[in-house]
Parts: C-alpha cells; structure tokens; sequence
C-alpha cells in the first residue's frame, strides 16, 4: 500500500484544454519535482527518536506519522489525555509546551488561529512564524474532544533558526523574476517576506522568500499567479495560476471581440457585487449563434461592424422572469468591444444565471462523463408566488422576489448553486436506473455541491434583509450528530451527511481536489436509493465507499491513505464503522449486595468494523449522581463481552449503558440509544437488594391508590391523558419503525396502560390525537411511605418529540416530578427533551429528592409548548404513555444499611459524636482495605485515610450534619460495621 504525503500547497484547481495544459506548464514552477510516498524503514527510524519513544511508553495507544523531511510528527492520534487551563486556547498552549517541547516545538516560534469547533471536538491551531515573518505550512495543532482531552496533535513544524532574514534583493527585483516569462501581465503585488520550507530527503532546507502575485491576461482570459522567489539568490521557486480558466486558442485578432460583462452577486449579499464576465452565453451575431468562453470573452471572427443580439440564456441557464428572458441589440466594431448586461438585467437576473454557470462547470470537472445536465435549465427568478424560499422541481430552478424580511434567494450563489445540485442528484440517479429517494440525502448532498463549490461553510449568510449574521446553515459550528439529531426533517437529516464531508474536506488539510475525488467515486454508489427514515445505512454505506475511493490496494483492512481523517471526519458526525453494531444485551434489573454485578453483551462486529474498534466499556453511575464511572468489558469468547459491576451496598440505584469505543476515544452504538448524550436518555437501572412493594399496572393490580388523568391548570386541547388500550400511531401504517404511539402496553399478560390518547384507528393520520396546545397531566393520590426504610420508584415510560414529519423536534418536555407534601410543592425526577420511541424503565429512590411521608405524590406532564412564528405555530409532534409503576422496598429483614456480621471487633465511640469519632478494631491476619461513613439511604458521605497497620485511629465528622450514620470497614473477603449518630 502506499501513501501519499504531499508537501501543502495553496488550493489550485485548473479546468483547461490540454493546450492550456501546455502552455501553463511553461509558465508553472515548482519545486516539488516528483511525489512523494512514505518510507517505511524511515518511518520506523522516526518512531525510534527519543522523543516519540518517551511519549509512547506514556500513551502506547497513540499512532504516529512523521514528515519524513522534518523528522517532526505530522499526525498522532489515540486515546484522550487530559489537559490544564481555562480555555481551549490555553489548554493547547500547556499541552504544547509540555507535550511538544521535547519534539523541539516552542510556542515563542507560534502564533495562535481562532480555534476551529467541530462538535464534540475543537481545533485550536497555531501558525508557525520567525520574528513576525510566517513560516510557509509551518502548523501546529492540539485537538480537544468535549471533555477537554487532547485526542490528536501535528507538529508541522520547521528549523528555521539558522535562516538568514535580511533579503539581498529589493521587492521590485523580486517581482521582475515573478513576472518574467509570463506574458500579458496587467499588474504585479509584493505580498512580503516568508520562509520556505523546502523538503528534501530526509531534511529541510528553508530559504527566506518574497510572495508575490502576478496578474495577467492570455486571450481574454485571466491569470493570478502566486509566486515565491528566493529573497537571496533571485531564484524563482514557485508560480501557480490561482485562476480556473479555459483555453480557446491564440491568433483569433480578426473580425469584432467581446467581452461581456455583468455586476453580480458572486460572494453572496454581504459582499459588494462584482464585476463579472458572462460565461457560456449564447450570442446571435449576423445571424450565426455562437458561445461566449467561461470568462466572457467571445471571439467572433465576424468582420464589423455587425449586428449581434445577446440574451440572457446559454448553454446550461435560460433566465425567465415574468416570462421573459432579459436581451439586448448592439453593434459590434471590429476589434475589441466590451459590453455590460447591467442596464437590461437585474442583479437578480444575472447573478442566477452567473451561479447556474459556475455550478455547472463545477460538476462536470468533478463527473466528467456526466452529461444529464448538459442543457439549459430554465432558471425562474423574481417568482411573486412565495417568498424566502427557492426550490428545483425536476426541469427548472426557481427563486422568490424579495419579500417578508428576505432577500431574494438569487442573489445568495450558494443557494443557486444547492437548487442546481437538486438536479444533479436527480438527473444522475435516473442516469443510473434508479431515484434519489432519500429526502435527508438529498438535501445534505446538494449541500455538498454548493459547499465543495463556495468552500464556505456558512450557507446563505445575510440572507435576511436585517440580519447580517442570518444564515440558513452553519456547517462551522454545533455539527448534526447521528442518530441524535435525526429528526425527520430533510433539511436538518442532510446535514449530517453534508457536514461529514465538508468536514472531510477540512482534515484533508483543505484538499479540495482529493476530497471531491472521494466524493466522485463514491456518488454512484446509490445510497441515497432507500426511503426516508433508513438514513443510518446510507451513512454507513457512504463512509465504507469514501474509504474504498481513497484505497490504493484494494484492501482497506491495512488502512487506506487517508483513512484517519475520513473516519475521523464522518466520526464528528457520529457516522462511524461501529455505529451499525448493535449489543444483544438482557438488561440486569436486580441484583443482590455487597456482590459484584455481571454484565455481559453479545457484539457481533465483522469485517471491516473490527479495525476502529478500540473497546466495548459499561459506564455506570449510583443513585442520582451524575458522575459516571466505566469498566472495560473483556473478550471472554466469541462475540461474548462481559464486565462487573463494583458491588454496592443494600438500597442502591445504578444506572448503567454500554458502548463500544473506538480509536479516536469516541463512544458510539450506546444501548440503551441516547443515554450518553448531553440531554440524556435513560439508562438501564440495577436495584441492589430490593423487594418489589406494590405495583399499578393499570390493568387488575392498583396497589398505589388512585390516579387522576387531568389538572385544572392543564391546557392541552388534544392528547389528554387516559386509561385506556393503546391504539398504535404510525407514520406509515403497519411499518414498527415509524411507531409513534405504541399499540402495546408494558404489562405482561395486560392490556391497558395511560396514554397521551388514541387515535381512531392505526390507519389514523399522524398525530391525530397526540398532544397538542400545552400540557396533560397524570398525578397520583397520596402514597403513605412512612412503613418504608428506603423506597424506591421504577416506571415504564414511552415517550417522544420527534417522530418523522413532526414539527420543531427535540423542543418539548417530558418532565416527571415528586411531592413529599401531598403536592403543595414539588421537585423534578425528569426534565428532559430526549426522546425514546420504545418502553423504557427509570428509577429513583425517593430519598434523594424528597423525604418519604405519608403524603408522596407523583406525575408525569407530556407538554406540546407553543413558540409562535415557528413552523407550525411552535407546536410540536408529542406522544407518551406510561405502565407498571412500582414501590420497591429494602430486602426482607433489612434496616437501613444492613448490619453485616462482626468477623471484627469494630467499635466506634463516642456516640453520639461531635466534632471527632474515635475507631478502634482488631483483625487478626486480616488487612483493612477501605473505611467509609454512609448515610441511612446508603449514600457515602464520608471516605477517611487509612492508616496502614493502625488499630485505632480518630475521623474527623465535624461536617457531617446531625442524624444517624453506619461506619464500614472492608477487608479482602467481608466488611464489618457499626452505627452511631452525629450531634452538633
């Protein structure tokens, strides 16, 4: 296998005739003169340096790829570690300057870029510079995942310390060795003086260089060369044409030139317009059609004076409006004439045709045998019908006037150019024998036209007449993440797929050419062929072909050449590898204490999953802390993963989810779905020594008193609660997945549960009958706890906000609260807009939020808010249920925290205690392991130092509040404990 590591150049992109090939050739200069792959012995050399070596046995998970010519470490990646400051700026600094500076990296020789976010993850970039002069791909880089743990770092980072900065020629020498051989030059810039570091093998030899820009012209068509020359022998070492550019031949002097020309919006309303020459125009000139080139120009070859009739339609646009396409007559003079659309156009007008043009050459340079949009498409501008909006119906593209606090989206190039990507999705699907079904692919892959064109991340920016800072997409900030933020909703599932591969195209290093070679190779792959709703799959499918385009031996089992970064990017976007696997898992509901807690999970994971896969781990947390601990769960046969739990004592809640991690240190296929998220989904919850109490199931057992559907403060129109048997809601009748409703209830062997009400029938519409309006409440009698030593609640709950087609997803509340006063105040036990479309059980114990009494009160509120403006009014798609609410208790014979048998003579005193409490214990051959003071609820308050070898020893509990406690002690194989009391 072999990967390519190029030396970073400026983004150039040339479309021309192999005669413009030709003649570019002579004028290019580069000193890169072949490409280069990496050596593996070099590379293995590189590893062995002390400084790697040292941060290896450190980290041995990390990987590592050097700049051969630097000896520096161009990329190293693997599991988080952990940083100090209190910005991500300052973290990177400090990792930096401990990290990095045995590798020879200074931050003196570093000067910082605005940090670039990507969700989960935050770039914070450094550019490299010698007394204020900028080092040439000098870069360094520390990349923080959401906790703030450096995941990934590059140190392209050069020796330049020896470079001599004091030029010996003048600027102006500078820009005649820039400008000599190009020809046709209108106006050349000195840009300053940089160092260049040039790779050779195995070494770097920087040389102090001026930058200059050279402008020319050659046949009408422009020319931006970005040069370097060497600021001390004269050498021109680079020159590039930045320009894209088409050649149509030299010597065509004869006869009437044009170059027309137009004001258009070509960097989107915030800009001012530009002046822009019309490319692929049709022109009638004595008669005889004829095409302008892609800047404008149009030799004729027609002796003038002549007539020539130029209207506003070309090869791949016809601008309609009002049913009219803009035109004008003139005469053309032999020779040279240039020409303006301006005075019978709009800016609207032409800036649409503009946008279409270059969107279209876009895509045939990227599917060059792509020929299903070699026409003119009718470009429909100023429409009256609507506004803010702009839409492609399958044989044109159309944009509203300006109306409503919005600008017409003709004037916004990226809009024009997601409008034309409609087409091409279209047009190439049918090519192929098949349709672009999928509605979050579609959306999300016209995106990637526009971006991959525009190469700004910030789609239709100043859109709104008002709002400068408006925008219709952001892909620079906050990234869509699967499948938490699948909605339903085209526009925002697009931006998942979108969002991975612009950030594709930003861990390429900005490689545009590369990343819409990936791109090209992957499109007929067809993915979007699937419905709506299926989008996990296509994702998948997406990444699996980005890494086989980006293969070069037909193996991507040993990697591909830039397989880190396409995972790496699809993986921001939780698009990952693992995310198609799915744990066979038996939740573990109860289990007895003081034991440790089996969990096991069946993960299938096959070829090529297995290679990013770094771990499965069960996280886990006690009670209401949200603290979350982890263990890894080991390999013990086949497919069979398994972990324990720590045991806990008599009366705990653990919570706990598993995950598979892979190699970036990211979490992914979470069972149960959401619970690690920000907002998080419940958990799986483990009762440690518990008996079930009492039980409403809302069938024959009601055990919990009475329930009452309904508060006179609720104001929901629709979806009231009710007892009832659940009629299922369905987006597509009959098809589970789009189950909004359940059409079953929890209760084995039952048939009722509460539901937010029932529809008609399962064929009903959806949200016939779901929450609409405000909130419904269901609420319990007075619950009598004061028998209970430590009770316990557990529920099944069915709840969501964003079904498919749902307005406002994720924006409505699923709250539950208690009341230990019979309701005259209460306090939340869930407050949470995650949304779960299956039973799911939570647990609680009461302790922990009110104190049990005679008069303990629940309820559950399902609420549709209102948001006026937003689509819909602000209301939202609401559906809940809830079954088999249940009191568990302490295990039979238990008080509080179980007394455990004595193997010890333990003894505590004074009691009760004050300020300190003196321990004393004999353990014969056994050795203390652990001390701890807990609550009556089992909650550990208080962990004290042990002193090895110590019989006696004094706690300090002056900050325990007033009440009774237990004091454990552990050794290897029991525990011993004795109670007392603290008062102040």
């Amino acid at each position: 296998m072999r990967y390519r590591t190029p030396f970073l150049l400026p983004f150039v992109l040339a479309i021309a005739t192999p005669a413009a090939h030709a003649q570019d050739a002579a004028r290019s200069v580069n000193f890169i003169k072949e490409t280069r792959v990496l050596d593996p012995q070099w590379q293995a050399e590189l590893r062995q340096r002390n400084a790697w070596r040292a941060f290896s046995a450190a980290h041995p998970r990390w990987s590592v790829e050097f700049n051969e010519a630097s000896g520096m470490p161009h990329r190293a990646y693997g599991p988080g570690l952990p940083t100090v400051g209190a910005t991500d700026q300052e973290r990177a600094i400090g990792f930096i300057s401990s990290v990095l500076a045995p590798f020879g990296v200074s931050m003196d020789g570093l000067v910082a870029l605005p940090d670039a976010p990507s969700g989960k993850n935050t770039f914070v970039h450094f550019a490299q510079q010698r007394a204020g002069i900028p080092v040439i791909t000098g870069h360094v880089m520390v990349k923080l995942d959401a906790q703030h743990r450096a995941i990934s770092f590059a140190a392209n980072y050069y020796d330049v310390e020896n470079t001599d900065l004091q030029p010996a020629i003048s600027p102006s020498g500078a820009i005649g060795v820039a400008q000599d051989g190009v020809g046709g030059v209108t106006s050349a810039e000195d840009h300053g003086l940089k160092i260049l570091p040039i790779p050779g093998e195995r070494s770097v030899d920087a040389r102090l260089v001026y930058e200059v820009m050279v402008h020319a012209t050659h046949g009408g068509v422009p020319a931006r060369y970005l040069c370097w020359v060497d600021a001390h022998s004269g050498e021109l070492l680079y020159r590039a044409d930045q320009v894209v550019s088409h050649d149509h031949g030299d010597g065509a002097d004869a006869g009437a030139d044009v170059q027309l020309n137009a004001s258009v919006s070509s960097g989107g309303p915030l800009l001012p317009l530009t002046v822009e020459g019309l490319p692929d125009l049709r022109v009638n000139v004595g008669g005889s059609f004829m095409y302008t080139d892609d800047t404008g120009f149009l030799p004729s070859g027609v002796a003038g004076p002549v007539s020539a009739t130029f209207e506003l339609r070309g090869r791949w646009s016809r601008v309609v409006a009002n049913g009219v396409t803009p035109s004008f007559t003139t005469t053309l003079q032999e020779g040279s004439n240039t020409l303006s659309f301006d005075a019978d156009a709009n800016v609207r007008q032409l800036s649409a045709y503009f946008g279409v043009s270059a969107i279209h050459n876009h895509v045939n340079a990227v599917l060059p045998t792509f020929t299903g949009m070699d026409n003119t498409l009718t470009t429909n501008v100023d429409l009256t019908t609507g506004d803010c909006n702009a839409f492609y119906d399958g044989s044109s593209i159309n944009f509203y006037a300006e109306g409503n606090g919005c600008r017409s989206l003709a004037l916004v190039p990226d809009v024009v150019y997601h409008e034309y990507g409609h087409g091409i999705n279209d047009k190439f699907y049918q090519a192929m024998g098949s349709n672009f079904s999928n509605g979050g692919m579609n959306e999300g892959y016209a995106d990637v036209w526009a971006l991959t064109l525009s190469l700004n991340p910030i789609l239709a920016a100043g859109y709104m007449l008002n709002d400068p800072n408006s925008s219709i997409r952001r892909y620079d900030i906050d990234p869509k993440v699967f499948p938490v933020d699948i909605t339903g909703e085209v526009h925002a599932d697009g931006e998942i797929i979108a969002g991975a591969w612009w950030d594709t195209y930003l861990l390429l290093g900005e490689d545009m050419p590369l990343t819409l070679q990936l791109f090209a190779d992957a499109f007929p792959g067809l993915q979007a062929a699937t419905f709506n709703g299926n989008e996990g799959p296509a994702f998948r499918d997406v990444l699996v072909d980005a890494l086989q385009a980006d293969d070069d031996d037909g193996d991507i089992t040993n990697g591909t050449p830039h397989g880190a970064e396409i995972v790496e990017a699809f993986a921001i976007h939780g698009i990952t590898l693992l995310s198609n696997v799915t744990f066979s898992h038996t939740p573990v509901e109860t289990a007895a204490s003081e034991e440790t807690i089996d969990i096991s999970a069946n993960v299938n994971i096959t070829f090529p999953t297995s290679t990013f896969l770094s771990g499965v781990r069960a996280f886990y947390r006690l009670n209401n802390s949200n603290i979350w601990s982890s263990v890894l769960m080991t390999n013990t046969s086949g497919s069979t993963y398994a972990a324990s739990i720590p045991a806990q004592p008599t009366g705990t809640v653990i919570g706990y989810y598993l995950a598979l991690e892979d190699i970036n240190g990211q979490t992914s296929s979470v069972d149960p779905i959401g619970a690690a998220q920000e907002d998080p989904n419940l958990p799986h919850f483990i009762l440690i020594g518990m008996e079930l109490q009492k039980t409403e199931d809302a069938d024959m057992v009601h055990q919990l008193g009475s329930w009452t559907a309904g508060q006179p403060t609720d104001n929901a129109t629709t979806g009231l609660w009710e007892q009832n048997v659940p009629v299922g809601s369905f987006g597509t009748p009959g098809d589970p997945s789009t189950m909004v409703q359940p059409n079953y209830q929890h209760t084995p062997g039952g048939d009722f549960c509460w539901v937010t009400g029932n529809a008609t029938n399962e064929s009903a519409a959806l949200g016939e009958n779901d929450v609409d309006g405000g909130t419904t409440t269901l609420i319990s009698g007075n619950i009598d706890l004061t028998a209970y030593e430590n009770p316990v609640f557990t529920y099944w709950r069915w709840y969501t906000n964003n079904p498919p087609s749902g307005a406002n997803p994720n924006a409505d509340w699923w709250q539950v609260y208690i009341s230990g006063n019979g309701g005259s105040t209460w306090v939340p036990v869930e407050d949470t807009k995650s949304s779960d479309r299956s039973w799911r059980r939570n647990a609680f114990r009461v302790s922990d939020y009110v104190t049990p009494s005679a008069a303990v009160r629940l309820k559950f509120h399902a609420s549709d808010s209102i948001r006026p403006g937003q689509n819909l009014d602000g209301g939202s798609l609401i559906e809940a249920a809830v079954d088999d609410i249940q009191l568990w208790e302490l295990e039979e014979n238990t008080i509080g925290i179980a007394e455990l048998a004595n193997a010890v003579d333990l003894n505590v005193h004074p009691d009760p205690a004050n300020d300190r409490l003196n321990v004393t214990y004999s353990m014969g051959d056994r050795r203390p392991l652990r001390m701890e003071v807990l609550d009556l609820t089992g909650r550990t308050v208080l962990v004290p130092a042990m002193i090895a070898g110590a019989q006696r020893q004094v706690i300090d509990v002056g900050a325990l509040t007033n009440g009774q406690y237990v004091l454990r002690l552990h050794w290897a194989d029991g525990a011993a404990s004795r109670r007392f009391s603290v008062v102040h």
